[in-house]
């Protein structure tokens, strides 16, 4: 059994008795892998002392953007919110990795939550690993695309919860690759970018949209669809301007689930709220609704692929 994520004081002891490095990783991307910065030796010292006397972190009912900040070890990693000293030391840290965007996002975020009385349960982040390998489809039949993280692609969404982001879930793609629009992660085959390019487009709706159409997805428009297609199904592109992309998915409810980034999948916004239409609830910071796209999913992939069967 793996444990991604660990509270309590057991825990930060494991992260600072050691003596080893400590990164930090703000939980706030969700088309794109989070930076990770290495603490300087007195970042370590400041951070090991106020975690030293923290409690464990407050709870927070934002789905999309900062949610914590996951720190690591050799020994593991532990999500921290809500602690004034643990931000300032983690804020100066990683404040040159992000664009200014991103930061005043996340100071923004940090001010509520210290006085942040969000209710909302915890999710379990105790994953035992399983066979997930490869490129997992899900079904191209859009009666037969639930929200239901416990089966969909055969669980994998739980159990490769950190390796797979919004893009993999709204095409119902498992690929273990953090996929990017353009990047062609389902066919292996030759994208508009190469691998190694952070981001692979630009984060707007039309370079998006454009890696999205090479890699097979077709545009709609800007209208809501009120009526599942008759084979795969629809997706809803969004922005965070100069920061990020993300993707919603239209499930045979014709209600929409997501993935932000390598967080778990949601059937709500911001607000707690059941998403029926993508374009008028909120999915802040990612601000701007750029329209919905149509995915099958054994169409997307071209390679060595499994089926899910249904």
């Amino acid at each position: 059994m793996k444990v991604l994520f660990a509270t309590g004081s057991v825990a930060t002891a494991n992260l600072c008795g050691t003596g080893a490095e400590i990164t930090v990783e703000p939980l706030v991307f969700s088309g794109s892998t989070n930076p990770a910065v290495t603490l300087t030796a007195k970042q370590s010292e400041l951070f090991c002392q106020a975690a030293a006397v923290t409690g464990s972190s407050v709870s927070t009912c934002r789905v999309l953007g900062f949610t914590g900040w996951n720190v690591c070890t050799d020994a593991g990693c532990q999500v921290f919110r809500g602690d004034v000293d643990i931000d300032t030391v983690l804020l100066e840290a990683v404040q040159t990795e992000i664009t200014a965007e991103v930061f005043s996002h996340i100071v923004e975020e940090t001010t509520r939550l210290l006085s942040s009385n969000d209710a909302c349960e915890s999710d379990d982040t105790t994953f035992v690993e399983s066979t997930c390998d490869g490129n997992i489809v899900g079904s191209d039949d859009p009666t037969q695309v639930h929200y239901d993280v416990a089966h969909d692609v055969s669980g994998c969404w739980k159990t490769k919860q950190r390796d797979n982001n919004c893009y993999n879930y709204g095409n119902d793609i498992l690929t273990n690759t953090f996929a990017q629009p353009g990047r062609r992660d389902f066919d292996q085959g030759t994208g508009l970018c190469k691998h190694s390019d952070r981001p692979c487009m630009q984060n707007t709706c039309e370079d998006v949209k454009k890696g999205a159409i090479a890699d097979g997805l077709t545009w709609v428009g800007t209208e809501l669809p009120t009526e599942l297609p008759e084979v795969g199904h629809y997706v809803s592109l969004h922005i965070w301007p100069n920061s990020n992309f993300h993707w919603l998915r239209m499930d045979a409810d014709k209600k929409w689930s997501h993935k932000p980034g390598g967080s778990p999948v949601k059937n709500v916004d911001n607000d707690g709220q059941t998403i029926t239409n993508p374009a008028t609830q909120d999915f802040s910071p990612w601000t701007q609704q750029c329209g919905y796209m149509h995915t099958v999913p054994s169409q997307i992939v071209a390679g060595p692929s499994v089926q899910v069967q249904v």
